[in-house]
């Protein structure tokens, strides 16, 4: 039997600091509007909630270029929300470890002004930085922004409410399980139901229930409404 590891998972930032998590998407071929690439930034504190996203592309060419530019992206957040304390993690090896070498070997020349940057952003010393390595697995939701925002954008987009796969990839992070519908609990308002007094529980007048018709027969009807994602319709007093 194949053996999974059921330890890794992406680890909350200590009281008083926020985790940056950052991800560069790149592609061989063009996509469909043109880009080649794209970052994503997530950024959380210590509860795990999600104080900002950043999804979008810099119509960077170069795969190592771009892996540099989504660290400086997510430091940019930092500053602008004057952030003190950073956790910064990527799960790509090779710009981690051309970052944290460029201050004694140098590195790529069409890497210089971006490094240079970074390196400006380590140095200050009102800035308590930690800039990690991490697991793709515990990098999903950044990188799910990358590729989300290198479909759909040409520019840095801020998002400020999570929206259905990154609702997803967030509670599997925390470690909260499935987002189904069949995983939500509701509150019992919601369900506005009434006991009968021999046990049989009846829907009150006016509320929405399923029926059981084709789509052509719902559509006909009036009286039809949609509701949460499923076809029902009102049941009249």
């Amino acid at each position: 039997m194949e053996m999974v590891n059921v330890n890794a998972t992406w680890e909350m930032p200590r009281r008083g600091a926020v985790k940056i998590n950052v991800h560069g998407f790149f592609s061989e071929i063009q996509l469909a509007n043109g880009n080649r690439s794209g970052i994503g930034v997530v950024v959380r504190n210590s509860r795990g909630t999600i104080l900002r996203m950043l999804s979008g592309s810099l119509g960077i060419n170069e795969r190592g270029n771009n892996e540099l530019y989504a660290y400086l992206e997510g430091l940019k957040r930092a500053y602008a929300e004057d952030y003190p304390a950073v956790i910064l993690e990527t799960d790509h090896v090779q710009s981690y470890w051309e970052w944290k070498n460029s201050t004694i070997e140098g590195g790529i020349p069409e890497h210089a002004y971006v490094l240079k940057q970074l390196n400006t952003r380590r140095r200050d010393k009102n800035f308590a930085l930690d800039v990690r390595l991490t697991n793709p697995e515990d990098n999903e939701l950044a990188a799910y922004l990358a590729e989300y925002g290198a479909s759909r954008w040409n520019q840095m987009v801020v998002i400020k409410r999570s929206f259905g796969r990154v609702y997803e990839l967030w509670s599997k992070d925390m470690g909260l399980g499935p987002v189904g519908p069949q995983f939500r609990a509701v509150n019992e308002e919601e369900m506005a139901v009434e006991v009968m007094e021999d046990g049989v529980i009846n829907p009150p007048a006016n509320m929405f229930v399923m029926v059981e018709q084709n789509d052509e027969e719902f559509m006909q009807n009036e009286n039809a409404a949609f509701g949460d994602g499923f076809m029902v319709q009102i049941q009249e007093d």
